[in-house]
């Protein structure tokens, strides 16, 4: 282990600049927003970056919104398990920039943390996966599959939908998702269950106007 973190520790400016790389492009998925090519460079940055960390066959593949995923694998060794990487790699916007202390799009280094538009959601995330991969090298004991979003801010549910029509292309036997957070700074955390999402939708019918409640309730 103190071997594997110093390989760790080696890495980090190169994570760092990944992560400028990453917070550089404005990866807003709504054309009413920012252009729809600020996301496809960005998928094709992450695919680069995880076929050079050694995953095979990546690519872009289109979802029924629009939006595109990146898909990447890498064969299990006989009889190991595969692990299922998430991440997404469109954030939201950023609003009001005269509200941010920072450029949003520029990645900036206050008081010893990184700040910028998915520095931590989800683009952060994506580097320290590509980090592990490369502090790992070929000493890959499982089978990885990598799946990386490009509408899960907007909701609008494009890899939602690609899923059913393809789900041995994400079947695994563990899903890692580190679009989570830490209990604090320095302290590893595994988050082990998620509440999920539900959206209901109340329809109320009522009459016309009021009755009285002695004549008509009751």
């Amino acid at each position: 282990m103190t071997e594997l973190a110093a390989r760790v520790a080696a890495l980090m400016p190169r994570a760092e600049q990944d992560l400028a790389e990453l917070v550089a492009m404005p990866s807003v998925a709504d054309p009413r927003q920012y252009p729809p090519e600020d996301c496809r460079r960005t998928a094709e940055w992450v695919a680069a970056a995880f076929t050079e960390a050694g995953l095979h066959d990546v690519r872009l593949e289109p979802t029924p919104d629009g939006s595109l995923a990146v898909l990447g694998h890498r064969l299990p060794p006989p009889g190991a398990p595969t692990v299922l990487l998430y991440c997404h790699y469109d954030v939201q916007p950023p609003l009001d920039e005269s509200a941010w202390q920072s450029p949003p799009f520029e990645l900036t280094e206050r008081d010893g943390r990184w700040y910028g538009r998915g520095a931590a959601d989800c683009k952060g995330n994506i580097v320290m996966h590509l980090t592990a991969l490369r502090a790992l090298g070929d000493d890959v004991p499982v089978g990885l599959k990598l799946v990386a979003e490009g509408s899960e801010e907007q909701g609008t549910g494009g890899l939602e939908a690609y899923v059913p029509e393809h789900a041995d292309e994400l079947r695994a036997d563990v899903l890692l998702i580190c679009d989570t957070g830490n209990a604090a700074v320095g302290v590893p955390t595994a988050t082990t269950v998620l509440r999920g999402l539900a959206n209901v939708v109340v329809t109320v019918s009522t009459l016309a106007g009021d009755l009285h409640s002695g004549m008509f309730g009751g």
